[in-house]
């Protein structure tokens, strides 16, 4: 198999690839216009820059709103993504497309934040087997698992992006009450880390997965009132459990 890719989108995912692909011998070339080709050879992330997306293995590591238009505009070729959500890809790929989603990132961004380890031992789902890309993930340092795209988009609505919209939501509404901040601690911080997270990135991949954490939302508002409503023995009894398993 040709070991090439163009990865379109060089910040903490795409950087991250091409630095562990490079490593394992693959040659990368990337589309962004915010990295130049100077700084993208200087991180090892890449060997040159292309003007266009082209080429026989495309891997899309932008936001999802981004990576739509892509997918639809495609007109040939392998493409795999790295996004958070796997069927709104799916539903709108035109050529030969395996959705993808390695768990693993960073509340820091950008090709600065970029890593060749980033990927090592952690889960990397996709939505059909196809050896071209299980090859990628693997020269990642990840672990393929194929997954069904509904049901995985179903899943991270509950354990990736729910926490992200708590911890944006509570940060979001402490910025009005900044007087109260001298009796944070550590555990507000700790809290609050994926409220740093990119909204450039965040809020395009909320709106394309909102059928599944509305409902989810609406729950956890009730768990909260239950809570705060003077039920809260049952609450922290659960949420206990599942920290042990966790661990």
């Amino acid at each position: 198999m040709k070991r090439e890719v163009l990865i379109v989108g060089l910040g903490l995912i795409g950087g991250s690839a091409g630095i562990a692909l490079r490593r394992r011998g693959w040659r990368v070339r990337y589309v962004d216009p915010h990295v130049n080709v100077d700084e993208a050879r200087r991180r090892e992330a890449a060997d040159e820059r292309a003007e266009t997306i082209d080429g026989d293995f495309v891997l899309i590591a932008t936001s999802v709103d981004v990576a739509i238009d892509i997918l639809r505009d495609r007109p040939g070729g392998l493409t795999t993504s790295v996004c958070s959500v796997m069927q709104p890809l799916r539903d709108v790929a035109q050529t030969r497309f395996v959705a993808g989603h390695p768990m693993a990132g960073s509340h820091e961004r950008g090709l600065a934040a970029a890593r060749g380890d980033l990927f090592e031992g952690k889960r990397w789902f996709l939505d059909a087997h196809d050896d071209a890309v299980e090859a990628l993930v693997r020269d990642c340092g990840a672990v393929a698992e194929v997954v069904d795209a509904a049901e995985h988009d179903r899943a991270v609505a509950l354990t990736s992006h729910l926490p992200q919209i708590l911890s944006t939501a509570l940060a979001a509404y402490l910025g009005d009450r900044e007087d109260v901040l001298r009796f944070a601690g550590s555990g507000l911080a700790t809290f609050l880390r994926l409220a740093a997270s990119d909204a450039s990135v965040w809020a395009p991949l909320i709106d394309a997965n909102r059928a599944n954490i509305a409902p989810h939302a609406e729950e956890l508002a009730r768990v909260v009132r239950e809570i705060v409503g003077g039920d809260a023995s049952d609450a922290f009894e659960r949420a206990q459990r599942l920290w042990r398993k966790l661990q």
